[in-house]
């Protein structure tokens, strides 16, 4: 083996070391996950509220909650699933955006936090998955 493959294969071990992997989100969380294929996440947030139109605490839309993390996937928020009861539903409203540029398709998008603890989303698509593998079976990155 070369002095070069076994560099690059040191490098590849000690990035995935940094790299936060994919977990089931924290109890009594929901988790809305968000993979761009630039990987430029700057000033990229979500806007979230309850229904109906009742914006979570210190969220505006001047002032979206920032990423919580960054794993394999993108980035990622983190939210009480509390904030979003309301009798039997737990809808979870949001828009991922960046400024006045939104995500899929310009819509307001929701799911049931009850029934889905965790979500992704991938940029310039309008769907919402519920695994990283649908999320991405379709989508390929051009570099």
């Amino acid at each position: 083996m070369s002095l070069r493959s076994s560099l690059l294969k040191a490098i590849a071990v000690i990035a995935l070391a940094f790299t936060p992997l994919l977990a089931e989100p924290p109890a009594g969380k929901i988790e809305i996950n968000y993979h761009r294929c630039d990987g430029n996440y700057t000033k990229w947030g979500v806007h979230l509220w309850k229904s109906p139109n009742m914006p979570l605490p210190d969220i505006e839309w001047p002032n979206p909650m920032m990423p919580t993390g960054k794993n394999d996937f993108g980035v990622y928020w983190h939210v009480d699933l509390e904030e979003f009861n309301t009798g039997s539903k737990s809808q979870v409203n949001y828009i991922i955006h960046k400024g006045d540029i939104k995500e899929q398709g310009a819509k307001d998008m929701a799911f049931d936090g009850r029934a889905h603890k965790a979500i992704w989303v991938v940029n310039n698509d309008r769907a919402i998955y519920f695994s990283k593998e649908d999320a991405m079976k379709d989508h390929v990155c051009k570099k």
